[in-house]
């Protein structure tokens, strides 16, 4: 069942922006979203687990006769935290009509969550920059699977040993899993065979893309991006595009999709077609963003998973109790 943002929840994030503003907050009745501090500055506090809000008639008539600058709030409520996001009511109320208008009056707006916070669908300039967060203490996070993956790092590979696509896959998907991320490969690659034993399904720690992480707009072309690393919330944060026998322009397509989410994007291939890649991101439409693109090389991602092996293995070493 979805948490719902409630009063305990609001009181919370009140008492967080009274501290870190160092303000005192009062509600404007009858809303329950809408707060001022001395000065009569405005604060427009919408929180929730969903990725869309709701704002009546009543109170956009509210705001719209505001003609100061105020904070435009999202309070995205996860399982483990709740995340505060800040941007310009002033954007937000001189935008309004772009919003999507409810047969009783209201207004509705979406938002894409990213890394350091999110932007609104419907206002694409109004970005609103995560400024804290809230944990719940009493949540705690699933280590049971790091052992077995630990176990399957530190399989012996002979270096002569050429690697298939699906086993470059496999490395990603192991480090993701050790750095305790949720790791995911297309459906179609999940019951592709690995040089470590076991299916790419089976390493992976998802079957499918996390509910409700990803807007649908982006759905359909991040479940085919060969490997994605996940917080632990279900957001995605890392994207990986393996270029072994493929044509590296279509991998860049598939990441330049899903910019707008913030996530880190990486191609993956051989040290030869780094000048193919300086090439394609200079293109349009590639080049506004050319510098969120990062190329690694096979030699690259094997030294990143040798520092995780033995980094597991002097873990492993220091903490075992030899009685």
């Amino acid at each position: 069942m979805t948490q719902k943002f409630t009063d305990q929840d609001r009181k919370l994030v009140i008492e967080e922006l009274e501290r870190i503003q160092n303000v005192k907050l009062e509600r404007v009745k009858p809303s329950r979203k809408l707060f001022k501090d001395f000065n009569g500055m405005f604060y427009l506090i919408s929180g929730g687990t969903d990725d869309w809000h709701g704002i009546n008639a009543s109170l956009m008539q509210t705001l719209t006769n505001y003609t100061q600058e105020g904070a435009f709030i999202v309070v995205k409520k996860f399982k483990s935290k709740m995340e505060i996001c800040i941007g310009s009511l002033s954007i937000f109320i001189q935008n309004k009509d772009n919003l999507y208008k409810t047969t009783k009056g209201g207004f509705q707006f979406h938002f894409f969550h990213t890394e350091d916070g999110l932007y609104i669908e419907e206002i694409p300039e109004l970005y609103c920059n995560k400024v804290t967060e809230i944990l719940f203490p009493n949540h705690k996070k699933d280590l049971s699977r790091l052992k077995e993956i630990s176990k399957i790092i530190n399989i012996e590979i002979q270096d002569e040993v050429k690697l298939s696509h699906s086993d470059l896959q496999a490395k990603l998907v192991l480090v993701g899993s050790y750095l305790n991320y949720r790791t995911f490969v297309p459906t179609p690659d999940q019951g592709k065979m690995t040089i470590y034993g076991k299916t790419l399904g089976e390493l992976c720690s998802e079957q499918s893309v996390p509910d409700g992480s990803i807007p649908a707009l982006s759905l359909g072309t991040v479940k085919y991006i060969d490997v994605i690393w996940f917080d632990e919330e279900g957001y995605p944060t890392h994207a990986f595009e393996v270029e072994h026998t493929t044509d590296i322009t279509k991998g860049l397509l598939r990441l330049y999709q899903v910019h707008k989410l913030r996530i880190k994007m990486f191609i993956i291939s051989e040290e030869q077609n780094k000048g193919k890649f300086e090439r394609e991101v200079a293109k349009r439409p590639f080049s506004k963003i050319k510098n969120e693109f990062v190329f690694k090389n096979y030699d690259e991602l094997d030294e990143f998973f040798q520092s995780v092996k033995k980094f597991s293995q002097m873990k492993e070493r220091f903490l075992v109790n030899h009685g």
